[in-house]
């Protein structure tokens, strides 16, 4: 195919998505920023009305240093009028560290679809994340979600005023004597102690470029479980299809696990899955009762309150 003719067909294409975008009313726009009392800007050619909101805690290095939010520390999100739906809506917050799980909490319980969780942090000072995120449905809907989840920021900040912004840690566990056999019966899984630590895993069938793969190439669930059974400490990575992810993720937080990322490890993947990377302290077996909940949720076993 020639350049000439690929370019062409490319133009077709750019033409076509331009003719199915709808222009944001300016009485819906006036209705956005009164829901966010924000200004957005409007993009008339791609019909998208953007807010950029830079994070002043964020360029605060030191007490004599700061940045400049133009280098991409701020949060941002956009709407657009849908072809199938009245709304969508794509965006990112950056976040202080523990800003992240109370944020991740509004966010799911308003309607919004956390798609993406990586820490940021690129220069000394406070330790940041960007977590994006999307959404489909009226335009009130959209714009209060994300006003309810810019309210919990300033929440965890009156809350935390004062005091640390580092994200929650576990304890690091000393020594580990985990017993096995009861987590194997709550978790339904045939886990392996180690030096006192327990771990287990799922593995999962698909194929990456067209080729089949599973568990030791990495489409795993893994828990583990450190410490003692009175007072452990339980991590992992769970594996979650683009269907399952909102569900799992609701599930994580209603029983206080701590997620940490949300990401892929392959391109090319079918089913596309991401992971999920949590951890929570408590009793042994209490934790393993969250979990085997949190997976039963997951594969549609058990459906959410």
């Amino acid at each position: 195919m020639s350049t000439g003719i690929r370019l062409t067909q490319i133009a077709s294409s750019m033409l076509a998505v331009s003719l199915l975008t709808a222009a944001v009313p300016e009485n819906t726009r006036t209705l956005i920023d009164r829901i966010l009392n924000k200004t957005g800007r409007y993009v008339d050619e791609e019909g998208a009305y953007k807010f950029i909101l830079p994070r002043e805690a964020a360029t605060v290095l030191a007490d004599d240093e700061s940045l400049s939010p133009n280098i991409g520390l701020n949060s941002w999100f956009t709407f657009s009028s849908g072809v199938h739906r009245e709304a969508i809506l794509t965006g990112q917050f950056l976040l202080l560290a523990d800003e992240v799980n109370a944020v991740l909490s509004a966010g799911l319980d308003n309607g919004l679809e956390i798609t993406g969780l990586a820490d940021s942090t690129i220069f000394a000072g406070p330790r940041l994340y960007a977590m994006d995120f999307t959404g489909v449905g009226t335009f009130q809907a959209l714009a209060t979600a994300v006003r309810k989840s810019l309210d919990e920021i300033q929440v965890v900040r009156r809350k935390n005023a004062g005091k640390s912004t580092s994200v929650p840690t576990p304890t690091l566990p000393k020594a580990s004597a985990i017993s096995g056999p009861p987590l194997d019966a709550t978790l339904a899984m045939r886990g392996v102690v180690t030096g006192g630590v327990y771990k287990a895993a799922i593995g999962r069938k698909g194929l990456l470029h067209g080729d089949p793969i599973g568990r030791e190439m990495g489409l795993t669930t893994w828990l583990s479980f450190a410490g003692t059974d009175s007072r452990a400490l339980s991590s992992g990575d769970m594996l979650a299809t683009v269907d399952e992810l909102q569900d799992l993720l609701k599930a994580l937080r209603m029983k206080g696990m701590f997620v940490t990322s949300i990401r892929n490890h392959t391109l090319g993947e079918h089913p596309q899955v991401v992971f999920v990377r949590f951890w929570a302290e408590g009793p042994a077996l209490e934790l393993a009762r969250s979990l085997r909940f949190i997976l039963e949720v997951q594969i549609g076993a058990t459906k959410l309150r």
